[in-house]
């Protein structure tokens, strides 16, 4: 699928990871997804990621552009993403998710 033709977001929001993996990041413009055991490690690998990514573009003359974008279970991630589509999305302080919601089941 033409990476330019995905929509990440919207009521017709397309699919790029897998759907068995609960957190994971895509590296747009390298189609690599890698498993992370909860939202926090998916966030802090892709703000790693997204930082390397930005460090060399600003430093090297690249066509190249590469982003780092969390999945929940294969979809792109936001926590308003999650909250409009009625999803519980996942972060440990989220009121509105962790109301009723079992510490074990959080996301660290």
């Amino acid at each position: 699928m033409p990476q330019s033709r995905i929509r990440l977001f919207g009521p017709d929001r397309q699919m790029v990871g897998i759907p068995e993996i609960e957190w994971s990041v895509w590296i747009l413009g390298m189609d690599d997804i890698h498993e992370q055991e909860s939202l926090a490690h998916a966030l802090q690998f892709a703000a790693e990621h997204n930082a390397m990514f930005a460090d060399n573009r600003l430093h090297y003359d690249t066509r190249h552009t590469l982003h780092a974008v969390v999945l929940h279970h294969g979809f792109a991630w936001t926590q308003a993403t999650e909250h409009a589509l009625g999803v519980d999305c996942g972060h440990s302080d989220c009121g509105a998710c962790g109301f009723g919601r079992s510490t074990s089941k959080a996301a660290s």
